[in-house]
């Protein structure tokens, strides 16, 4: 039997996820041993997309709603999120994303707050590929550019997708456009519509929300990281309110501990690197690019086989998730191939090279 140590944690309120204790376990004891209704599906996102623009629900729970979609193209109206904010991170492709406070072009592994009230629309090319979470209670807290150690570019290739040249060739409509108001609690089909005028709905907000949370906000999230993850703490938390948070990983070899929530569920977006799953309902479960991952509630899990390209968001949620998709909607078989470029090295760079045993 191979000792391990799990640890476990709660949930307090701003503080977010605090440790309440440690166990002694045997890791075969914690792998694929757990049996029940809880275990979620193993899913490939970006293969139950359908068509552009047509977002494909994961996830949802009382504070936050999860989502995938193809960007290739114009989006065909402007959102305006009334009582809730939007997290759009770019996995594959680029994005423009028009807003009234401006314009941002999301390249993979970036990320853009739009805080509620905000209208925007996306227009990307055939390969944009990205995550939208939807979060009900106001974020509240952004890690700023200021905080990153390094600066990275990454080229995201899909091999066995689908072709959205036609669709990304469309112009983006100006002059008069569609605007659609999205209230939480209201099901989509009922957001009330409004005709403006592009012009209008681009760069027009005034500039006293720049620099505040209340602004939108483009982030680097795998440009954060001050020492290599999974040794002794958690990633960088680089966005949260007080029910949700989302952190950044990349983890060399076998995380030190397995990890059991007892007051948060948490899923994960597999960025960059192959590595190996474990947790009580999957002994070994292998990740690649584009793969994704749900830990319900309890559920203790850990991560290993992990080398230097690894890369990988995880994002907390307080209350337990109501799972929206399932293997039998898969589309396509695809998969990704992830190249980094590092034009500002970090010292963990260094640090996680000598922990794979490659000249630092």
């Amino acid at each position: 039997m191979t000792k391990i140590r799990e640890f476990m944690t709660g949930w307090e309120g701003d503080t977010q996820i605090q440790m309440t204790g440690w166990t002694e376990r045997t890791k075969e004891g914690l792998r694929g041993t757990a049996k029940g209704k809880h275990k979620p599906p193993n899913l490939r996102p970006f293969d139950l997309i359908r068509a552009p623009h047509q977002p494909v629900a994961l996830l949802a729970n009382e504070d936050m709603r999860v989502s995938v979609d193809s960007a290739a193209g114009p989006a065909p109206f402007f959102h305006r999120n009334i009582n809730f904010d939007e997290t759009i991170f770019q996995f594959a492709g680029t994005s423009r994303v028009e807003t009234e406070m401006g314009v941002e072009t999301l390249a993979p592994g970036e990320m853009l707050l739009i805080p509620r009230g905000i209208a925007h629309r996306s227009i990307g090319d055939k390969e944009s590929l990205r995550q939208i979470v939807h979060v009900r209670e106001a974020i509240t807290s952004v890690m700023g550019e200021d905080l990153c150690t390094s600066r990275t570019q990454f080229e995201v290739k899909r091999i066995g997708g689908p072709d959205y040249s036609a669709a990304a060739a469309v112009p983006a409509p100006s002059g008069t456009v569609v605007e659609k108001m999205f209230i939480w609690n209201d099901d989509p089909a009922d957001a009330t519509e409004i005709e403006r005028q592009a012009s209008e709905l681009v760069g027009s907000s005034s500039t006293e929300r720049d620099k505040k949370v209340s602004a939108v906000r483009k982030l680097r999230p795998f440009d954060l990281f001050e020492d290599v993850t999974g040794r002794k703490g958690p990633g960088p938390k680089f966005m949260s309110s007080t029910k949700a948070m989302m952190e950044v990983y990349n983890t060399v070899g076998e995380q030190f501990a397995f990890h059991r929530a007892l007051e948060s569920e948490e899923f994960g977006l597999q960025f960059m690197g192959d590595n190996t799953n474990m947790s009580e309902f999957e002994e070994s479960f292998p990740m690649s690019p584009g793969q994704w991952f749900l830990i319900p509630l309890g559920i203790a899990h850990s991560v290993k086989d992990c080398k230097p390209d690894f890369r990988r968001m995880v994002i907390y949620s307080r209350f337990p998730f109501k799972v929206l998709a399932d293997e039998s909607m898969h589309l396509t078989e695809s998969r990704f191939e992830v190249r980094e470029t590092v034009l500002q090295e970090a010292p963990w760079h260094a640090a996680s090279r000598e922990l794979a045993g490659a000249p630092a």
